[in-house]
């Protein structure tokens, strides 16, 4: 690919236009937005753009109800297991201590689907207080850790950004939005990459 075969990059503060459906997407199950009974949509909790830059055009958090859900699976889920692991012998329940080993796991695992908080702009992807500039980053890898695939990404600037690539992809806008930056970042500025990248997420090579 060639820089002029690019899509078009979205102008900074409108976000027009948008870039087209991007490959290496795999969460096809996700419904629409208006339907999508896991998704938080209060506008106060909606993040802040980086300063001085565009507005948030696309962002993402689970709702307080899906991850209580969740805490609250982890909590059964955990104890069948010690009771497996004790033989399906559940008198360790009348523990007081193990109660609450079980209830810090279930306030674990609410945090870690209540923090999931992506958030991009035309140019810029957000998480938690870290940032990148999606069209001047010259370092993309995907990398796997535990049982995710997550992006790590590094911009002209020396910013850091480590992302799920499932939380990038809980929202088809946002995921077409990080895209065409990636897409731009090696097609124009030959940043690094990784096999995975590639073959993963269909990144082109620089060369191709």
């Amino acid at each position: 690919m060639v820089s002029e075969q690019l899509p078009p990059r979205p102008d900074p503060w409108t976000g027009e236009p948008r870039p087209p459906r991007a490959p290496g997407f795999f969460k096809w199950d996700k419904p629409p937005k208006d339907q999508d009974s896991e998704r938080d949509r209060s506008q106060r909790r909606k993040p802040t753009p980086p300063e001085g830059q565009g507005p948030v055009l696309e962002w993402y958090r689970h709702s307080q109800r899906y991850s209580i859900g969740m805490g609250l699976a982890g909590f059964v889920l955990i104890g069948i297991l010690i009771g497996f692991r004790q033989g399906l012998d559940y008198s360790w329940l009348s523990i007081p201590w193990m109660w609450l080993f079980l209830a810090v796991a279930g306030l674990g695992m609410y945090g870690v689907f209540r923090l999931v908080d992506p958030a991009v702009g035309a140019d810029w992807l957000k998480v938690g207080r870290t940032w990148v500039l999606l069209y001047e980053l010259t370092d993309i890898k995907v990398r796997h850790r535990g049982m995710s695939m997550h992006l790590d990404l590094k911009d002209s600037g020396g910013r850091k950004v480590q992302v799920k690539v499932d939380e990038l992809q809980e929202d088809r806008d946002m995921w077409d939005l990080v895209y065409n930056g990636l897409l731009h970042s090696v097609v124009t500025n030959g940043a690094t990459t990784n096999w995975a990248a590639h073959s993963l997420l269909e990144v082109p090579d620089e060369s191709e």
